[in-house]
């Protein structure tokens, strides 16, 4: 096990810990009070929405491989997708070594060539995470700001000197950059990031050889959007979040995606501590997740946790039916 593995098992069982350490501590009776308020018609919907993007993805990855040369069936296509998905609740980034192996056993195809065009998918969703995020800042930066200046609590004297001190910082920074350009060039981690890049440029390059360009892009933008309503429609499953609009969903969707990239197994605690934060800064109460009043209603934290145990729900029915079908074509 290398030194970056090392770093995501540790970084994820604290998350993990974290959130575990406060769900232990809150008391059963409070959180079944807190779950009774929950409408769980929309929850439902909710997890329609996450089961049609399972669906979306499998019908883009057929293109994807068509573009190969090869050929796959929408059920294997949607199950392998459905086995990653599962396998990413329990072992970090695993998902997308199951998705490409039940597929290789159920069509043959070289993992390798599977391999790529999941490295186009992630790029495509790279831009589109990074799209969502420069527009989620744009819609909600006055929410933001407020939050910011609420938690400042230093006098505009105070404020303009470190508005200083960070200018002097970034332009030192920028200058030692500058003079150490070429040592940098040289570092592993300058090479990535190179690396990713040309990998937008295939990615890109890979799409405009397709022949079905439009149902590629058709699939692309109803899998963001069904990511949306999944976070959307949940509003209305909780009282105090019912009055957030569509430019709030898009901003906890971004969150949440975030969240979810972190590597914890199926996001469990990088997920609710993110979008919890993004709820404080749209005005939803936070209540105590810090201190110990674990008795005090806390709709900042219901919501994630009713969200994404809904999306761990489809995860494990779409996942299992997954394994059904592939194991029974065998």
């Amino acid at each position: 096990m290398n030194k970056q593995s090392i770093f995501n098992l540790f970084f994820s069982l604290t998350i993990i810990g974290i959130f575990t350490g406060w769900f232990i501590g809150k008391n059963p009776d409070s959180l079944q009070r807190d779950l009774l308020k929950v409408d769980y018609f929309y929850v439902i919907l909710s997890m329609v929405f996450g089961a049609w993007a399972y669906v979306n993805r499998g019908f883009r990855w057929i293109l994807l491989i068509d573009a190969l040369g090869y050929k796959t069936s929408k059920t294997n296509s949607i199950s392998a997708v459905s086995v990653g998905y599962f396998t990413n609740l329990f072992i970090p980034r695993a998902g997308e070594i199951a998705r490409c192996t039940a597929l290789k056993k159920s069509d043959n195809i070289p993992v390798d060539k599977l391999f790529g065009t999941i490295l186009i998918e992630r790029v495509i969703d790279f831009v589109f995470l990074l799209i969502g995020f420069f527009l989620a800042l744009l819609l909600k930066s006055r929410e933001i700001s407020r939050s910011i200046n609420e938690y400042q609590q230093i006098d505009s004297s105070e404020s303009s000197y470190t508005k200083f001190i960070v200018l002097l910082v970034m332009i030192v920074s920028a200058s030692i950059l500058y003079f150490l350009r070429n040592k940098i060039k040289k570092l592993s981690y300058y090479q990535k990031v190179v690396d990713f890049i040309d990998g937008l440029k295939e990615g890109f390059k890979s799409i405009k050889k397709m022949k079905n360009k439009s149902s590629f892009w058709f699939h692309t933008f109803s899998i963001w959007i069904m990511y949306f309503l999944m976070t959307y429609i949940c509003f209305d499953a909780i009282p105090e979040t019912s009055h957030l609009g569509i430019s709030d969903g898009l901003f906890l969707l971004i969150l949440g995606g975030i969240g979810m990239v972190i590597p914890a197994p199926g996001g469990i605690g990088s997920y609710h501590l993110i979008v919890m934060i993004g709820l404080v800064a749209l005005q939803i109460p936070e209540g105590d997740l810090i201190v110990n009043a674990y008795d005090k209603y806390n709709p900042a934290m219901l919501f994630p946790i009713v969200v994404h145990t809904a999306q761990t729900f489809v995860a494990i029915i779409m996942g299992l039916i997954g394994f059904l079908m592939l194991f029974k074509k065998r």
